[in-house]
């Protein structure tokens, strides 16, 4: 067949639209994804830290494939927390800030899609210089390569490649591929925002504040520090997370209580 025949163009043009298509719009991106049903409800903490007349409590902590996720494949932490005034004057709490098993604090985020680059450069980060721990995502250890890279494997929505293409549907395929993702982002980022709670905020005497801070995964979470002022004065509150010193660890070496 002639290099330059017809049929050859045809064929070139229909394998370089398919590979657009896959690779940059021909599947609904499961990182846009919420999951298909209700989620299960988090798991109650209800750690509790009192500096009057600042009380917090952290309601919840939604990981990963975890109790409480809403999106299908997130990679950050979400700390709901209940945040109440008991004084006679108004308490502004002012900043938030999450420590790390390795002492390293991270403030809430506000845009989801940083938060999940964050988080997984940070995995990658501590893993390669792993000595006695690695860090997984939620509950579940992911593929560690032989270098200490980390490999991610996520599903996607896709129809039947050859059915679209018989039917002659590519080029509407495609627009259909590009609308559902960006339709989906959209959801995606309005949800977190109506989950997020914005700092500062000030809370009137005898009222409550409730909402989720969102943060890069924080393997190993040691306290989670809220910042404020009552009035002139300083009102910080401080949260133990011992019961959360496991989470996103594994150990590679054994305990020495084995």
């Amino acid at each position: 067949m002639n290099n330059n025949s017809p049929a050859r163009h045809l064929i070139k043009l229909t394998a370089s639209m398919m590979l657009l298509v896959f690779t940059l719009t021909g599947c609904v991106s499961a990182r846009y994804q919420k999951v298909d049903k209700s989620p299960i409800p988090p798991v109650p903490l209800n750690l509790t830290a009192t500096q009057p007349p600042f009380e917090a409590t952290l309601q919840s902590v939604v990981v990963y494939h975890g109790p409480g996720s809403w999106k299908r494949d997130a990679f950050w932490d979400e700390y709901v927390v209940s945040l109440v005034n008991r004084g006679e004057t108004p308490l502004t709490i002012e900043t938030a800030s999450l420590i790390d098993f390795q002492g390293d604090p991270s403030t809430p985020g506000d845009n989801p899609w940083l938060l999940e680059k964050q988080s997984l450069t940070l995995q990658k980060e501590i893993n390669r210089a792993a000595k006695a721990v690695l860090v997984q995502i939620g509950g579940g250890y992911l593929a560690v390569g032989a270098a200490g890279s980390v490999m991610f494997f996520s599903g996607v929505a896709c129809g039947t490649a050859g059915s679209v293409i018989s039917a002659g549907l590519l080029p509407v395929y495609a627009g259909g591929a590009i609308y559902e993702n960006v339709s989906s982002r959209h959801k995606i980022e309005k949800e977190f925002q109506l989950r997020r709670l914005v700092l500062p905020q000030t809370i009137a005497p005898g009222q409550t504040l409730q909402g989720s801070l969102f943060f890069r995964i924080s393997p190993g979470p040691q306290r989670l520090m809220l910042h404020g002022r009552a009035g002139d004065k300083p009102s910080d509150v401080t949260i133990d997370l011992t019961p959360l010193r496991s989470l996103h660890l594994k150990s590679t070496q054994p305990s020495i209580n084995d």
